[in-house]
């Protein structure tokens, strides 16, 4: 794929998802957006710009981070199957916010979230790691162990918590952006890891051939494990502490762009953000249209248009290959 290419598929999904910010609960025509941003000012501009511009950038930046996360998640484990949720780190996140929402804490639902899922990071590292040995098969036994437990946990919390309180924490366990805000931390989260990805590009597309091919390449492996498993973990926690826990992107996007011809981990990463953030901001548009003016999870209409999407290319892929 050529770097004009490139660059118009991630010029069209960044201006698609801002066209997103003229769809909501509340019709606005083309030319009351014009007017609004004309003059700065009005119910109008501030439905546009402190309303609904905010939550269109945190749905493509949530986006965009669980693309990266997928990446490299299924990069570490060489496990196409795998996605961000796979070592328990968003269970974990889960975990520190809804225990503030169930015991009725006063401390910080984010910091607890942070908490939750640096905890489970470094215990899915302590138990897979012997030595300086990092297989991933244990990787992956070790998470989805821990992911089980504290999705227990979480399933008895919600049968004993209210019923009130139950609803808005199902809500949010399946992907809600009605209160969320546009966090620096997590937008310059994104541009550090698709810039380091960008740089670590050959040495990535090398590992994605097997540890022990790339060990001969000169690549210094482990270093690059480190890097994808906490990049990945870190994405998936800042994620799931601002707007819960979104499903099927990291998994679904990356398939995606593989199968438009997106191989090389330069081209991967850049676009697997553009596309995730752009599915996010639309799912976000149907999920407060859709049944407007309530508003639906986010993470029903990623599934939704994520799935049939990846079954369609791979259908179109296998009567090519026929």
């Amino acid at each position: 794929m050529r770097l004009p290419s490139l660059l118009i598929l991630i010029f069209l999904s960044v201006f698609a998802s801002l066209v997103c910010i003229s769809f909501g609960s509340v019709s606005i025509s083309w030319s009351e957006l014009f007017t609004a941003i004309r003059t700065g000012e009005g119910v109008i501009w501030d439905v546009l710009f402190r309303l609904r511009l905010p939550r269109v950038v945190t749905a493509f930046v949530a986006g965009a981070l669980l693309s990266v996360a997928g990446c490299f998640i299924q990069t570490l484990v060489r496990n196409p199957l795998a996605d961000p949720y796979i070592f328990g780190v968003s269970s974990g996140a889960a975990i520190g916010v809804l225990s503030a929402v169930f015991f009725s804490l006063t401390v910080s639902q984010t910091a607890l979230g942070f908490i939750g899922a640096g905890l489970v990071m470094f215990v899915v590292v302590f138990l897979s790691r012997r030595g300086s040995d990092w297989n991933p098969y244990r990787l992956i036994l070790t998470g989805v162990m821990v992911s089980a437990g504290l999705n227990a946990a979480i399933s008895l919390g919600l049968i004993l918590s209210p019923a009130l309180a139950m609803k808005g924490m199902l809500f949010w366990l399946m992907g809600d952006l009605t209160y969320a805000e546009p966090s620096l931390f997590a937008v310059s989260l994104l541009v550090i890891l698709v810039c380091v990805s960008w740089f670590l590009g050959t040495s990535l597309d090398a590992l994605t051939l097997g540890r022990e091919r790339a060990i001969t390449l000169g690549v210094p492996v482990i270093t690059l494990e480190y890097f994808l498993y906490f990049g990945a973990a870190i994405a998936t926690a800042v994620v799931v502490v601002d707007a819960g826990a979104i499903g099927f992107v990291g998994l679904v996007v990356p398939h995606i762009v593989r199968l438009l011809g997106g191989w090389r981990y330069r081209h991967l990463i850049i676009l697997s953000a553009s596309f995730g953030g752009l599915l996010v901001v639309f799912a976000d548009t149907l999920a407060r249209t859709v049944w407007a003016p309530v508003q639906l999870p986010v993470g029903v209409f990623t599934a939704l248009l994520g799935v049939p999407v990846l079954i369609a290319l791979l259908g179109r892929q296998s009567n090519v290959r026929a």
